[in-house]
C-alpha cells in the first residue's frame, strides 16, 4: 500500500511539474509599437504619436502614447517619425503558374509548391501580408495550407480556391489549376471536392450555364464558402453576358472587368457584389503591344478604365489584385504597387486606395473581423514604413518592420544606409 502511495505521490509531482512548465511555456507574448503615426485602414485620418499593444497574435490596445500602460514584460519597438499601416492583401494571384512555356513540359507538383513559396517570400519584406490564390495546382495549395497550419512556413498568409471550376473547353481548362465539370451535378460535386480539400473559396470560370452557376453558388453557400467568378480577360471569347449570369445568380465577387456592362455594374452595386479589377495586368499587356493594333477580343484601355470609374461612382467595394502570370511572374512584388498607383490615376485618393488594399481586402476575403484594419481584437498584421504614403506611394514596398500574427520580421536592408 505504501509503495502505491509513493508511486502516486511521485506521479502527482511529475504532473504538477509538467503543468507548471506548460503554463510557463504559454506565457503571453507582448509587443508595444510606440510613437508612430497610424493609418488604421478604415479610411480615418492618420493619428500621430500612437501606441499599439499586441498580445500574442492579436491587437490588444491602441491609444495615445502617454495613455497606454505598457506591461514591463513587453518588447518595446520605438517607431517615432514612422508610419504604421495594416498589412496589404493581394486578392488575385496564381502562385504556381509556370514562368515560361518550356516549364510546362517538365513541371511538377513539388516544383510548383516551391515556386509558390518563393513568390510568397518575395512579398514578405514588402508589407503584403496575405494573398488569395485564385486557382493553382491542387496538391501545391494543399501542401502550403497544411504547412501553414503546422507552423512549418515562416511567410505570409495564404487563402486559396484550390482549383478553379470550368466547363469542358472553357477558360483555362488546359491548366492543372482547374477542374473540368459539365452540368449542375458535376459543378456541385466540384465545389464539394474543394471543400473536402480544405479550401474556403470557390472560383468559377466561363462559359457556364445558368443551372451550373446556380448549383455552384448554392453548394458554396451550403458549405460556408465564398464564391467568385472570372469576368473576362484578353484571352477570352465573347462573354459579356457571363458576368451578368454570375451576378444575377449569387456570386459574391467578380474578377477582372474586361467586357462588363454598366447594367451589370449597377446590379453589383445593388446586390453588394465585390470587384477585383486587376487594372495593372490589362495596362501592361497593352504596353507590350506598343503601336500594334490590338486583337479584336481586347477592349480599348479607355473602356476598361471607364468601367473602373463607373464601379467607383457606384460605391462597389473594390480590392487590389495583380494576376501577373507566365514570364511576368518574375516582376513580383512590383505589380502590386503598380496596381495601387493605377487606382490613384483612375480617381481614387491615396487613402481610398489604401482602404482597398487593407480593409476591403479583409471584406472580400470574408475575414473583416480578423484582417484588414488595425483595431483591437484583429490579427496583428502590421507594417512600419518610413514615409507618408498619403504624399507618395513610392515609400511603400520597403517597410522596416512587418508583423504577421504578432511575429516580428525586421528588414534592415529596407532602412536608410545612414541608419545601418
Amino acid at each position: 500500500m505504501k509503495r502505491k502511495t509513493i508511486i502516486l505521490f511521485i506521479a502527482l509531482i511529475f504532473l504538477c511539474s509538467n503543468f507548471s512548465i506548460e503554463l510557463h511555456a504559454k506565457k503571453k507574448s507582448v509587443i508595444a509599437l510606440v510613437g508612430g503615426t497610424l493609418i488604421d485602414g478604415t479610411g480615418s485620418s492618420p493619428i500621430e504619436d500612437i501606441t499599439i499593444l499586441i498580445e500574442d497574435d492579436k491587437i490588444k490596445v491602441i491609444g495615445p502614447k502617454n495613455e497606454v500602460n505598457i506591461p514591463e514584460e513587453a518588447k518595446k519597438i520605438y517607431v517615432s517619425g514612422k508610419w504604421v499601416l495594416p498589412g496589404f492583401i493581394d486578392l488575385h494571384i496564381h502562385l504556381t503558374y509556370p514562368t515560361s512555356t518550356e516549364m510546362y513540359y517538365d513541371d511538377s507538383g513539388s516544383l510548383q509548391t516551391i515556386r509558390a513559396l518563393h513568390v510568397m517570400n518575395k512579398y514578405l519584406p514588402t508589407g503584403v501580408t496575405s494573398v488569395r490564390d485564385v486557382s493553382s495546382d491542387l496538391e501545391a495549395m494543399k501542401a502550403l495550407k497544411r504547412a501553414e497550419t503546422l507552423g512549418l512556413t515562416n511567410t505570409i498568409r495564404l487563402f486559396s480556391v484550390g482549383e478553379g471550376i470550368v466547363s469542358t473547353g472553357g477558360h483555362g481548362e488546359m491548366l492543372s489549376a482547374t477542374q473540368a465539370a459539365d452540368g449542375p451535378d458535376e459543378w456541385r460535386k466540384a465545389v464539394r471536392k474543394m471543400k473536402k480539400a480544405g479550401f474556403g473559396y470557390i472560383k468559377i470560370l466561363p462559359p457556364y450555364t445558368v443551372e451550373e452557376v446556380i448549383a455552384a453558388v448554392d453548394e458554396a453557400k451550403t458549405q460556408g464558402m465564398l464564391i467568385m467568378s472570372h469576368c473576362g480577360s484578353d484571352l477570352d471569347f465573347e462573354t459579356p453576358y457571363m458576368s451578368r449570369r454570375a451576378v444575377e445568380n449569387g456570386v459574391q465577387c467578380i474578377e477582372h472587368m474586361n467586357k462588363i456592362e454598366d447594367e451589370v455594374l449597377e446590379m453589383m452595386a445593388e446586390k453588394g457584389v465585390h470587384l477585383v479589377p486587376t487594372v495593372g495586368i490589362i495596362k501592361h499587356i497593352r504596353k507590350l503591344y506598343g503601336n500594334r493594333e490590338l486583337p479584336e477580343r481586347m477592349v480599348p484601355l479607355e473602356t476598361y478604365e471607364g468601367s473602373f470609374k463607373k464601379a467607383k461612382s457606384l460605391g462597389i467595394v473594390m480590392g487590389i489584385g495583380t494576376d501577373f502570370v507566365g514570364p511576368m511572374t518574375k516582376m513580383y512584388p512590383k505589380p502590386y504597387f503598380m496596381e495601387m498607383k493605377y487606382f490613384v490615376e483612375l480617381g481614387m485618393s491615396p487613402m481610398e486606395t489604401i482602404v482597398c488594399a487593407t480593409k476591403n481586402g479583409g471584406i472580400i476575403l470574408g475575414k473583416e473581423d480578423q484582417l484588414g484594419t488595425i483595431e483591437p481584437g484583429k490579427l496583428a498584421d502590421i507594417q512600419v514604413i518610413r514615409g507618408n504614403p498619403l504624399e507618395s506611394f513610392d515609400v511603400l514596398a520597403s517597410p522596416e518592420i512587418v508583423i504577421i500574427g504578432g511575429k516580428i520580421h525586421h528588414f534592415p536592408e529596407n532602412q536608410p544606409r545612414k541608419n545601418r
